[in-house]
């Protein structure tokens, strides 16, 4: 192999030999996924085949290049879209390439839990009315909690008014995939719903991290300017291994998806069964009412008598060598796949029934919840990123405009996005956060416009 990459295939007597001997480039009967002829057109089809759609394409730079290319391909430089606040970080990046403007629709609360709920209908309708030059929708469905919206209701808004939907799908790659499994959780897959829908293989499904899909239907979206924007966002050196990898889980989709399908419904009715006193595993009820359309009951989310989502996410990972997937202030979510073992589902199912007799009698806090608030919009992202700055305290930043972002992580949705300007409300919400454990990223030497 007198070409790249530079390690020759050849085993250096480590655990990635096996990797290595996966690892090509895009020589001869290889093809290129920037202008694929052969084996990953025939991938591509292959997906867009088990996904009942149009046309897919293989993304190895994860959902985050799908939000930014479609975003980028649907609304023209300076333009509008109107999109749910909360969305992904990269929707915002996508707003501040571009300098878009950004008209704002906001998730209903699920006060209880402190949640989002979903995108209703009627909203993404006043929305439209209200910002005729909009030239793109673009929600979250579903959350990362689960929480799935009235795609189609929207989808039929949007198409009515003769502009595109886009939905960051990233957290429903198993969405579509299994009749029985949309049928009982009502989580419809949007790829031919919806214009353009972005999936992340690699959080639902058995795939390497970073691999993803966009799916792309209809014609309100320029498939040429897609590509364009494709190739743009996408490395020029995809790795091999990842596309093998999205290849061996479409393999694995045909010949096991049923079975493994029906073995994790089975464990999902098991562990949802278990009568607790104290632990609640959030579920179909909230179906109806605050947006929500559909709930995915594979993202396991724990409320546990009066302890903050970060206790029992430490409890779980330490005491019981079970890791979470991230802690909310009232919450712990866990998020199983079709790969889950029955060993590790009789674990957690172990650990919750000791926990909740060890919690008993605990009153349960309710006064801290996280609802995304509605911060005043001075400038755009662009004009915001781009202005003389300042370095200040984040507690003395009220009144100020935001010249940086703050959000939480996981999942990425920003508190506070460059040009808004910072109310005492937020800083008080934030700090409240930080101080019972969530991960908030951002508010050291805080930058706020001069």
């Amino acid at each position: 192999p007198f070409h790249m990459p530079g390690h020759k295939r050849q085993p250096s007597k480590s655990i990635f030999d096996a990797a290595f001997s996966f690892d090509i480039t895009e020589i001869d009967a290889f093809d290129n996924l920037h202008h694929p002829e052969g084996i990953i057109k025939e991938l591509q089809e292959k997906m867009a085949d088990i996904y009942h759609l149009e046309e897919s394409r293989i993304l190895v730079n994860g959902s985050s290049s799908g939000i930014l290319t479609a975003i980028s391909a649907a609304v023209k430089k300076n333009g509008r879209i109107i999109m749910a606040r909360n969305s992904h970080k990269s929707a915002y990046n996508a707003a501040y390439l571009r300098n878009l403007e950004i008209s704002y629709i906001y998730p209903e609360m699920i006060n209880e839990y402190g949640m989002n709920g979903g995108i209703e209908p009627d909203a993404v309708s006043r929305a439209i009315e209200k910002n005729p030059d909009a030239e793109a929708v673009f929600i979250t469905s579903p959350t990362y909690e689960g929480v799935v919206s009235d795609v189609e209701s929207i989808a039929q808004i949007c198409h009515t008014a003769g502009i595109p939907l886009i939905v960051d799908g990233a957290h429903g790659a198993h969405f579509g995939l299994n009749e029985e499994f949309d049928k009982k959780y009502g989580t419809k897959a949007t790829g031919n719903i919806a214009d353009i829908t972005i999936i992340s293989l690699h959080k639902t499904l058995p795939a390497f991290t970073q691999t993803a899909a966009c799916l792309a239907s209809g014609s309100l979206v320029d498939r040429e300017r897609l590509r364009e924007f494709y190739s743009i966002y996408q490395t020029s050196s995809p790795s091999y291994l990842f596309m093998a990898g999205v290849d061996n889980c479409l393999r694995l989709l045909e010949n096991e998806g049923e079975e493994r399908f029906k073995k994790l419904m089975d464990e999902l009715d098991i562990i949802r069964s278990e009568n607790y006193r104290n632990i609640k595993i959030i579920g179909k009820e909230i179906k109806g009412s605050n947006g929500v359309y559909g709930f995915d009951e594979t993202k396991i989310s724990i409320t546990a008598g009066g302890m903050t989502g970060r206790e029992l996410y430490d409890i779980l990972r330490c005491s019981y060598h079970l890791q979470p997937e991230m802690a909310s202030l009232k919450y712990c979510l866990l998020m199983t796949s079709i790969m889950d073992t029955e060993e590790g589902f009789e674990r957690l199912r172990k650990a919750l029934r000791e926990i909740d007799d060890e919690i008993q009698g605990r009153d349960r806090d309710q006064r801290i919840s996280i609802e995304l608030l509605e911060n005043q919009t001075v400038m755009r992202i662009e004009e915001a990123l781009e202005a003389e700055s300042r370095i200040s305290n984040f507690e003395d930043a009220q009144g100020k405009v935001a010249a940086s972002w703050v959000y939480a992580y996981p999942p990425d949705i920003p508190l506070i996005v460059p040009g808004e300007r910072i109310n005492s409300e937020i800083i008080k919400k934030i700090t409240e956060m930080r101080e019972s454990g969530i991960n908030i990223i951002g508010t050291d030497k805080y930058r706020t416009v001069k």
